[in-house]
C-alpha cells in the first residue's frame, strides 16, 4: 500500500479515504433460497454462503442471549435487496470454504458493484476479513469509516468495555506511545497493550510509531489476558493487519 493513502486514513475523519471498489466478474449466478441473517443465505441448491468483508449482528439462535442490536435491520435490509428466489451473481474468495462449512464469496449487486461496500456504508455492521480473502479492505474500510462518522446503523451503539476479553470494536486513548526502540508496542486505556505483529505492513507500523500520548484511536482485534500483566488486569491484543487500526479526531 502507497504510505500516502496510509497517512490519509490515519488523518482521522477528514479528510476521509477516498477508495473505488472494483467491480470483479462473476465467478456464478444462483438462486436465493433464504436469508439466515445479514451475511449469511441459502442457495436453491442447499449451498450456504458466507458474506465476506462485513460481520453483521447475530440473531444468537442456538443461545439463551437476545439478538444483538441491528440484526434484524441487516436482515430485513438483505431481503430487500435480494429476496426470496431472485439471482444472485457470486465471486468466490481465494479461500472458498471455512470451518463450518459454509462458502465464502462476495454478492454482487446488479450493477457488478461489490454489495457489502453498500451495506457497510449503512452501518449494518462492522468489516471483519481473515486472509486470504481480504484484497478490498482499503475501500471497505472508506465505507465502514463514512458510517461510523454518521453514525449509522451498528455505530449508534457504544463500543464494546475491553474488560470483556474476545473479539472487540474499540475505541481508546494512547497512554504510552512508543519509546523508540524495541518492540513495536503501545499502551492504551483499558488497560490495553498493543503489539505490532509480524504480518502488519511498513506502513502501518510507521503510522504507529507516530503516535503520541493522548492520541485517539479506533481499533479492533482479540483481546486476551497479558501474560506478562495477569495479576494487574492488562489486557493484551496483536495488531496482524492495516484495518485493524486508525486514528481518529480530538
Amino acid at each position: 500500500m502507497k504510505p500516502w493513502l496510509w497517512l490519509l486514513i490515519m488523518g482521522g475523519w477528514p479528510p476521509m479515504v477516498v477508495a473505488t471498489c472494483p467491480k470483479p466478474p462473476a465467478d456464478e449466478t444462483v438462486t436465493v433460497r433464504h436469508i439466515v441473517d445479514g451475511d449469511t443465505v441459502i442457495l436453491q441448491n442447499g449451498r450456504v454462503i458466507r458474506f465476506i468483508g462485513i460481520d453483521t449482528p447475530e440473531f444468537n439462535k442456538h443461545s439463551k442471549l437476545a439478538a444483538e442490536f441491528g440484526a434484524d435491520a441487516a436482515r430485513r435490509w438483505l431481503q430487500n435487496k435480494i429476496p426470496k428466489g431472485s439471482r444472485l451473481k457470486l465471486v468466490f474468495g481465494v479461500e472458498r470454504r471455512d470451518d463450518y462449512g459454509r462458502w465464502l464469496a462476495h454478492p454482487l449487486t446488479v450493477n457488478g458493484d461489490l454489495l457489502v461496500t453498500a451495506m457497510l456504508e449503512q452501518g449494518l455492521g462492522p468489516l471483519l476479513l481473515i486472509p486470504p480473502n481480504d484484497d478490498y479492505w482499503r475501500c471497505w474500510l472508506a465505507a465502514e469509516q463514512r458510517a461510523r462518522q454518521h453514525r449509522l446503523g451498528v455505530w449508534q451503539a457504544p463500543l464494546t468495555d475491553v474488560s470483556s476479553g474476545g473479539w472487540q470494536l474499540l475505541q481508546t486513548r494512547v497512554v504510552q506511545p512508543w519509546p523508540g526502540s524495541g518492540r513495536l508496542k503501545l499502551e492504551l486505556e483499558g488497560p490495553l497493550t498493543v503489539m505490532a505483529g509480524k504480518q502488519l505492513p511498513a506502513a502501518a507500523r510507521a503510522s504507529l510509531k507516530k503516535l503520541r500520548r493522548g492520541d485517539r484511536l479506533f481499533i479492533r482485534g482479540r483481546v486476551r489476558a497479558s501474560p506478562g500483566g495477569r495479576q494487574h488486569g492488562r489486557q493484551l491484543l496483536w495488531l496482524n493487519h492495516p484495518w485493524q487500526f486508525y486514528q481518529v479526531e480530538q
